[in-house]
């Protein structure tokens, strides 16, 4: 039984990442279960028996893109250890890591995106993984605030401005990436950090800056 679940669930995946494939090849407009079936080697048939429907196999490519992000920027703050600047600075590593800003996976990311707006389960997810997101860096920055005495500065202001920025610059490597890379992003997010916090992030930015 073990057996024929993991044999289910590599069958899922593999067709999920041909939908991921596929959409950044072609995206939403031109995109068929015949493509998937094509760039994963299966028959339509097999397809149909995994996932019911075209729409149903695209909700699920999006909450596995969204669920393996979550796991690599979780992943990548509980091994920073305890300074909250660490971890920033760890979440910021892992939204400019190649797995993550991949053209590929930026590419799909902005496709769905571009959908949400009409696609309530999509903005579902999407409005889900950002308020997880924005908690975890919100809280990161409230704890700056309060260790440092920082009295002026409102960390959800901080939080949300970050975020913003590393949407922003998602959006430059997708369509300017000769303009920016994933270095010159990352020192980016850093050199804000650092002149909201200087005393914490200067270390950062300049291991950045070295590399």
């Amino acid at each position: 039984m073990g057996r024929r679940l993991d044999i289910k669930q590599s069958r899922r995946i593999e067709l999920i990442e041909a939908t991921i494939d596929s959409l950044a090849k072609r995206g939403f407009a031109e995109f068929t279960l015949g493509q998937v079936a094509k760039a994963a080697r299966l028959s339509q048939g097999i397809v149909n028996f995994y996932f019911r429907s075209k729409d149903a196999l695209l909700v699920e490519t999006l909450k596995h893109m969204a669920e393996e992000y979550e796991r690599f920027w979780i992943s990548a703050v509980r091994k920073a250890g305890p300074d909250p600047a660490d971890k920033l600075a760890a979440m910021i590593a892992a939204d400019f890591d190649p797995i993550v800003t991949s053209r590929k996976q930026v590419t799909v990311w902005y496709a769905f995106w571009g959908e949400a707006r009409w696609r309530p389960e999509y903005l579902k997810i999407c409005q889900d993984l950002s308020e997880s997101y924005f908690a975890e860096t919100h809280a990161l920055c409230r704890e700056l605030v309060e260790a440092g005495g920082y009295a002026e500065i409102q960390p959800d202001r901080v939080a949300r401005g970050l975020n913003a920025m590393i949407d922003g610059l998602w959006l430059d490597i997708l369509t300017s990436p000769t303009a920016i890379d994933r270095k010159e992003a990352k020192r980016t997010c850093l050199a804000f950090l650092a002149s909201v916090f200087p005393h914490k992030f200067q270390r950062h930015l300049a291991a950045g800056r070295a590399t």
